[in-house]
Formats: C-alpha cells, structure tokens, sequence
C-alpha cells in the first residue's frame, strides 16, 4: 500500500505531465522593448514518494503585491535570451536555485495581471539534486511546499477577502498550514491542477480570465 499522496512511479508519472504540457519553443520571444511581459517557474520537488510545489510569499517591503503568496519569477528584461531564461534567472535570485537544477518540463497557458496588464507564462520544472534553498530578503518574506495532492484537495479550499483603500472584494483562495494562496497565483495553480487532471490539448498563449 502507498501513503496518501505518494506517487509509486514518479519517472512515468513526471512523464505523463511532459507530455500534457506546452513545448517551451512554442513561446513566443518578447518583442524588442517589450515591458509587458513576465514570466514564473512552477518548482516541483520530489520528497518521500510525492511531489509538493514550491511558493514563495513576498517580502512587506516589496512596493506592489505586498505580502502576497507567489511563484518565483519577474519580469523579462534584456539580461534574458527568452521568457524561460527569466524565468529560471528570477527563481536563482529569488530563493537560490541554479538554473541548471531545474528540469524543464513544459510551459501552459499563462494570463494578464489585472492591474498592470503584465502577460505572466509559467513554466514547470523539476528541482533535481541537492539543494539549498535562500531566499532573497529584499522580495521574500518565505519559501513553503505544499502537497500535489492537497492542492486538489476540497478540505483547503476557501475564500480571501481582500481590502484595499476602503474597497474590499472576496476571492477564491487555497488556504494551506496559514498560506492564503489567491489572485493571479491562484489562477495559474488551478489551471495547472486542470491541465494535469485532463488529456493533452491545444491552448492560446493567454487567457484573460479575471
């Protein structure tokens, strides 16, 4: 018998995923100057049978998104030779892991931020080998996991109520071990949790869902 989330074959189940996912050269390059477009690294790592994704939660001092639960990851900028490089460059600085850790497995649809209108792409990558994790003081507060199988799980499912300059709003949320997991992370996390539950397909590289 098998432990409660624990995956018996992780190589064809990581497999499987692959081939679920996007390509990653079927991103586009960001035009010349482009200020609009970012991307993040969905991190997942392998412990005792399972596999749990890594969130950072930024840092208070940051100027936008205080405080807010997160992928690693920021903006492309001209250092990056595509989204993915920034992807992987954000995660290094970010909480530590060299680039050269991660398995790329694919990419999936990403969306706009509602605010600044940023198009975010994720991609997924396994973290591999030993490694230490450090995370950057200046933009995060914490570095956490959480199970696969509880992101899928009712039980830590809820809302957040968010309130900003006298105005205040409910919003689906993952409330995992005090995390609130909501907003544009949310979104990317249960299109990732659909894309795993389901066959292979063909998606557009944005989704303007609010």
């Amino acid at each position: 018998m098998h432990e409660a989330g624990e995956i018996p074959n992780i190589r064809d189940y990581l497999e499987s995923l692959r081939r679920k996912l996007g390509p990653v050269e079927s991103v586009p390059l960001p035009a010349p100057g482009d200020k609009k477009s970012a991307a993040v690294l969905v991190p997942l790592i392998h412990r005792e049978g399972a596999l749990e994704v890594l969130y950072t939660r930024r840092s208070d001092r940051l100027a936008s998104h205080t405080g807010q639960v997160a992928f690693p990851g920021g903006r492309f900028d001209r250092r990056d030779t595509d989204l993915l490089a920034a992807a992987l460059r954000e995660t290094h600085e970010e909480v530590g892991i060299e680039p050269h850790q991660v398995r790329v497995l694919g990419t999936f649809p990403g969306r706009r931020t509602n605010a600044t209108d940023i198009a975010v792409t994720p991609f997924v990558g396994v973290i591999e080998g030993a490694h230490e994790l450090r995370p950057d003081p200046k933009e995060v507060a914490e570095i956490f996991h959480v199970p696969l199988q509880a992101l899928s799980d009712p039980r830590f499912r809820g809302s957040y109520r968010w309130k900003r300059n006298g105005a205040s709003g409910d919003y689906p949320a993952i409330l995992y071990a005090g995390q609130v997991i909501w907003g544009l992370t949310y979104s990317l996390t249960l299109t990732f949790l659909q894309l795993i539950a389901k066959a292979p397909a063909d998606h557009p590289p944005f989704s303007n869902s609010k």
